[in-house]
């Protein structure tokens, strides 16, 4: 593996310049010989994408399955992006827990399948899980590699989905759910929810180790998250985007602006430690701007990206090899420039 020197205020609480290596070893402040010389004024450790699905891509109504190869090319444009650790939050378990470690691709920590019962998930990259199975299901996919177990905890049936009116239900009786959790945490993995309605409240007490979405949260559950550790993937890109033509989904989505602009900065306030996800529709990029937007420090949005995320995922990210992303201005005064890096090196390999 090479090294790289830079000269450069290392983000996202850098304050002056300073000349820096990045080697196998990681951050250096010592002369590495033989160090190539990249551009760029101010520098990430890379991005962190804790809710994407490497295996699937979108179309109008819904995601859809990918092959390897087109789940690899995925990985290579989230690396083209500055992504450099990923928690992939669901997919196709003979693709996602299969993908090998590959210089200038992003290190991935996996989460199977979705678990929810038949017509409780997008039918095209759904394979149903019944309560009385849901429990072996994700301790053979645990022991197959999986990192992270993934519950969809709520959504709106099939036969609904037409409806205008149409609400999420939960999909698991919650002793199911409590079973699901102490078995998963005794096997040394962890549990993420999907989670859009009130909820939230009960899986957090529970021990779910991270909400995703969390449309529905409100104070006190911030509150108790803060209290159990835990962690908050808010996928803005997703829960926020709206179709033009359909005022509903405008006022639903003004609606969510308005609550997450008063829940976020708590969260950040409290302690709950933030996460950015791309979910399938978005980047990580307009995932930190849309947290500034919505009233989280510049700061906060970036290590929410990087080293808040590293550290919350602890020993599972901690054999990602070193990377590091660079541009010309500081995105803590302009969020915009994180889309325009100038020099990108992912797990080994320079990617620009």
């Amino acid at each position: 593996m090479a090294a790289w020197h830079l000269k450069a205020v290392l983000l996202p609480d850098g304050v002056e310049a300073e000349d820096l290596w990045l080697s196998p070893r990681g951050w250096r402040d010592a002369v590495v010989d033989e160090a190539e010389t990249i551009p760029g004024r101010f520098a990430l450790p890379g991005f962190v994408d804790s809710h994407s699905h490497v295996s699937f891509g979108i179309l109008e109504d819904g995601p859809v399955p990918l092959d390897r190869g087109q789940a690899e090319a995925n990985l290579d444009r989230y690396a083209r992006e500055g992504v450099a650790l990923i928690r992939d939050a669901g997919g196709a378990p003979n693709v996602v827990l299969t993908l090998s470690i590959t210089p200038g691709r992003p290190f991935i920590m996996a989460a199977g399948r979705h678990l929810a019962p038949a017509g409780m998930y997008f039918e095209a990259v759904h394979d149903p899980v019944e309560a009385s199975n849901v429990v072996a299901v994700a301790l053979v996919e645990v022991a197959a590699g999986a990192r992270w177990v993934k519950l969809v905890a709520d959504f709106i049936p099939a036969d609904a989905r037409s409806l205008p009116t149409a609400v999420p239900v939960q999909t698991y009786d919650l002793g199911v759910v409590g079973e699901l959790i102490t078995a998963t945490h005794a096997a040394g993995a962890r549990v993420a929810a999907h989670v859009t309605t009130s909820l939230v409240s009960e899986l957090v007490r529970l021990g779910i180790d991270s909400v995703e979405h969390g449309t529905n949260l409100d104070r006190d559950t911030i509150a108790e998250m803060a209290r159990r550790g835990t962690a908050w993937t808010p996928t803005l890109c997703a829960v926020l985007s709206s179709t033009p033509d359909t005022d509903e989904r405008r006022r639903r989505v003004a609606e969510r602006r308005e609550r997450f602009s008063e829940l976020l900065p708590l969260a950040t306030e409290l302690g709950v430690t933030l996460l950015t996800g791309s979910d399938v529709v978005g980047s990580i990029p307009r995932e930190i701007a849309l947290l500034v937007e919505c009233g989280v420090q510049p700061t906060a949005a970036l290590r929410a990206a990087t080293t808040a995320a590293v550290r919350y995922f602890g020993a599972d990210a901690a054999t990602a090899p070193p990377s590091v992303v660079t541009f010309d201005a500081d995105p803590r005064d302009a969020p915009g420039v994180l889309s325009q890096p100038v020099a990108v090196v992912v797990a080994g390999r320079r990617i620009l």
